[in-house]
């Protein structure tokens, strides 16, 4: 939760309407996808809202197609993603289906990479920009009142899991969750783990903690928790388990710092595989995915080997955001970004498919 991991998705992804968009990169065909893939992919968005808490919820939904005959959303974007197919007819069959939850400062589009691959392999996906806390919308508030975030997945769960055009094809029975870095937090607290705010606090007293929440945008978030947010956080959010969510997954999960011992994770009784990046300085493992992975004795834990920092779950740019945006989407050393999406995305499916299907 530095602030370099605010920071650099925060404003250099405000680019995204001016970079990448008209280099020289040819997005593949729906054929040429299907080559490799079991369905095309269709796109919506839904335009949710949350009245109660007056939290306006936008998510993205992918889920498997073969109607490839309507606008490629994805040609509007800087990244380098398979072709979709807006609003096409889902197919008439049952699917399993997966929530995301983007990094702090983010977007529903962050991990449409893994939402493309998730959806062409036989899964629905959702993706909800977390109000207050994405790239065009900051609230300093938000960025410290973090039990929003799973409640707004739950939110979302409830919504879609009842709307009139996916309720037929999702089985309920089967529901499971990626989140990357504080959605990862947000996954793992879904699954039942209770963050102390407390020790988020005492930690933001310390020499590393004052630079992690020292933002340049917002200024020391850290004096927005307050003894009220504190208690509040610690009592009418101290469990937001959902038990409907049954498979979890945390990619470079942030705020370890909030919980230090196995208590805090006595509600967790479903599978969590928690992957870490070595060389992540944004979160780092030692004190994040690491640390969460010690804590619960159930979790399953990968981590990515080599120069591979927090930003590679990320998508991949276009050449002209690459080049505007290097600390974020230009990865050390001879990474491949593609390639390591590709095992990446390998574990995940293998993973959703043994548990869930």
């Amino acid at each position: 939760m530095s602030k370099k991991l605010f920071l650099p998705i925060g404003i250099l992804l405000l680019l995204l309407s001016s970079c990448g968009i008209n280099d020289d990169y040819k997005q593949i065909s729906h054929k040429e996808f299907l080559e490799t893939h079991q369905f095309s992919i269709g796109q919506t968005t839904l335009l949710l809202n949350d009245s109660t808490r007056k939290r306006p919820l936008k998510t993205e939904i992918w889920y498997p197609t073969k109607d490839t005959t309507k606008f490629n959303v994805t040609a509007e974007y800087p990244f380098k993603l398979p072709p979709t197919s807006k609003d096409a007819k889902i197919i008439a069959e049952k699917f399993p289906l997966i929530l995301l939850s983007h990094g702090t400062g983010g977007n529903r589009i962050s991990l449409m990479w893994l939402a493309g691959e998730l959806a062409s392999n036989g899964y629905i996906v959702a993706a909800v920009d977390h109000w207050g806390n994405t790239l065009d919308n900051k609230i300093a508030e938000n960025f410290v009142k973090i039990w929003d975030r799973p409640v707004d997945i739950s939110f979302v769960l409830n919504e879609v899991i009842h709307h009139s055009n996916f309720k037929p094809n999702i089985d309920t029975n089967k529901i499971g969750m990626v989140g990357f870095s504080l959605g990862g937090y947000t996954a793992i607290a879904l699954a039942g783990g209770s963050i102390n705010y407390s020790l988020l606090k005492k930690f933001s007293q310390t020499q590393e903690g004052k630079k992690e929440f020292n933002l340049p945008e917002l200024g020391d978030v850290s004096e927005l928790m307050t003894s009220d947010i504190i208690d509040k956080g610690n009592s009418d959010y101290k469990n937001l388990k959902d038990d409907r969510i049954s498979t979890f997954i945390a990619l470079a999960p942030a705020l370890g710092q909030g919980f230090n011992n196995e208590n805090q994770f006595k509600k967790v009784k479903n599978s969590i595989l928690i992957i870490g990046a070595k060389n992540d300085d944004r979160a780092p493992i030692e004190t994040n995915a690491k640390h969460y992975h010690n804590l619960i004795k159930s979790s399953k834990y990968i981590e990515l080997e080599g120069n591979i920092g927090h930003y590679i779950f990320m998508n991949e740019a276009k050449n002209g955001l690459q080049r505007a945006a290097p600390q974020i989407f230009k990865d050390k050393g001879n990474t491949n970004r593609n390639s390591i999406h590709k095992d990446i995305s390998t574990i995940v499916i293998e993973y959703f498919d043994k548990e869930l299907k």
